[in-house]
């Protein structure tokens, strides 16, 4: 970004309301936080995501999950978790095989290698939000979870435009 355009962001924060400025400065620590995107096991946060989307889902259905699924599931393209999935199988995360019904789709499953990662990580963010439970109360938390909720549904009514 070049000087002037940061100058002028800064002169514009200057000017905003107290609350409003606090709202974007918070949503900045979110933004900066790594809590997410640890690599573990060799693989990023996103692919140990689909793994546990994969074993979370092949509970719900027992022949397999495809990519879509996982795509809907995380609300990310297809394109994207088929690279993502491209790269779990080379890594012997995640085996793909023919659909018994439809030839024509390709039925993911977790491996042994990939079911220990998908449960240490799940076991990970259960740690995670218990702990964030205790620190901030039972309450709190489901008034936090209401509040991210209203805030998830209006960025997603913003129209795309104002999304640039």
């Amino acid at each position: 970004m070049c000087p002037r355009k940061i100058e002028v962001i800064r002169i514009q924060q200057e000017q905003l309301p107290s609350l409003v400025k606090e709202m974007i400065e918070t949503f900045e620590l979110f933004a900066k936080s790594e809590w997410r995107k640890q690599t573990s096991f060799g693989i990023k946060s996103s692919e140990i995501r689909v793994l546990v989307c994969i074993r979370v889902l092949s509970t719900e259905n027992d022949h397999g999950v495809n990519i879509s699924d996982i795509s809907k599931k995380l609300a990310v393209t297809s394109p994207t978790v088929t690279q993502m999935v491209k790269h779990l199988i080379h890594e012997g995360f995640v085996q793909r095989a023919a659909d018994s019904r439809d030839k024509r789709i390709s039925l993911l499953r977790l491996t042994d290698k990939g079911e220990l990662v998908a449960e240490k990580a799940f076991e990970r963010f259960k740690t995670i939000f218990y702990g964030l439970i205790e620190t901030i109360g039972e309450k709190e938390s489901k008034e936090l979870i209401t509040l991210l909720n209203q805030v998830y549904q209006y960025f997603r009514q913003l129209d795309p435009i104002d999304r640039e």
